[in-house]
């Protein structure tokens, strides 16, 4: 057997974290990393394999699904970024302080959820001298296609910006719904974001959905428009700290109905921003229910053709075969309701 370097039995890795990491949508997530070397690594007029040896090997991946993707390894000055995470990740303290390992991941996207992975190796290959340490990334945040109950394309920026608001969210900033188009979000409803442009993300290109980009997937932007003109907007949702629940009866409920039901419970109705971030934490429901704003909707984790096709994501029930109009206040539906929970913390479907 090869006996380890001596190195490697003083090598030690430290996260200052062990807790989850909570991330947003579209923000920055910075994962701590800390290694303490025995021995210096050996200055540049050393030469031979032991330099090469004693020199610190760094790699940073993650474990989704069983899979275990590289996102960046650095030895002495060189870093090399994986493909899949360039312009986005960094050892952003590693040029100053070589024994800070700490990650940097920018605009981070929903599929950046998973076990993250420190390693250290120091010696002889063979050697038993990986130290890693597993971070887990919790997420939070959702961007969402809203539209008014009336018609397609009928807020001014104000009006947009507000509607938002009535359901409990925000506008989305024009980050947020590219971080939301790289985890695979698409729409093909061009809406309002905060900095008064007009965009909306697009997988699969096709007729009534190229927008300026021609058969190309991405981001569609009509630009900065004049406030007064008329779209739809994407909202975003954070944290709602409380419960989002299902409630049916069997003739189900009309709109004041369902608005009693959930006073009866202790809650309130949901909003649709609320909905959205329940969805977004594993709530699965193929049932219609009553929201605050008067539409009827309901969340799919797990798609199934009955339950309104192949995709995840939350399902609107419209008056009009166009997609527009919410239902009539005294046809029948379940209802979604909220409840306000201190210290809540959200089952995720990504755990």
């Amino acid at each position: 057997n090869t006996h380890p370097h001596p190195h490697i039995q003083l090598l030690h890795v430290t996260i200052p974290a062990t807790q989850p990491v909570f991330a947003v949508l579209g923000g920055s997530l910075t994962l701590p990393c800390l290694v303490s070397l025995a021995h210096p690594p050996p200055s540049p007029s050393t030469n031979g394999r032991h330099a090469v040896l004693s020199v610190p090997r760094i790699k940073w991946s993650i474990l989704n699904h069983g899979m275990e993707t590289e996102i960046l390894v650095a030895r002495g000055d060189r870093v090399r970024v994986s493909e899949a995470y360039k312009e986005r990740a960094s050892l952003f303290n590693y040029a100053y302080s070589p024994a800070d390992l700490t990650l940097r991941l920018e605009s981070v996207r929903q599929n950046d959820t998973g076990f993250y992975r420190c390693e250290v190796q120091q010696g002889l290959e063979d050697a038993n001298d990986v130290v890693f340490h597993k971070a887990f990334l919790f997420f939070a945040g959702v961007v969402f296609h809203y539209r008014d109950a009336s018609s397609r394309y009928a807020f001014t920026f104000e009006q947009a910006k507000e509607a938002c608001e009535d359901i409990g969210a925000d506008i989305a900033t024009p980050e947020q719904l590219f971080a939301a188009y790289n985890s695979g979000y698409e729409q093909c409803d061009a809406g309002w974001l905060s900095d008064h442009s007009v965009r909306y993300p697009i997988q699969m290109p096709r007729e009534g959905c190229f927008g300026d980009m021609d058969g190309l997937p991405g981001v569609r932007n009509y630009g900065l428009l004049e406030p007064d003109e008329l779209y739809d907007v994407y909202c975003y949702v954070e944290n709602i700290h409380g419960e989002v629940f299902h409630g049916s009866t069997p003739q189900r409920f009309t709109f004041g109905e369902a608005k009693a039901y959930c006073l009866s419970h202790g809650a309130e109705l949901s909003t649709t921003a609320q909905l959205y971030a329940a969805w977004n934490d594993g709530l699965n429901h193929c049932s219609p229910g009553w929201l605050a704003d008067g539409s009827v909707r309901y969340p799919i984790v797990t798609p199934r053709e009955r339950c309104g096709g192949g995709e995840p994501g939350v399902r609107t029930v419209y008056r009009y075969s166009n997609q527009t109009g919410f239902p009539e206040t005294h046809s029948r539906h379940d209802v979604y309701c909220f409840r306000i929970v201190y210290n809540f913390i959200p089952f995720s479907k990504h755990r």
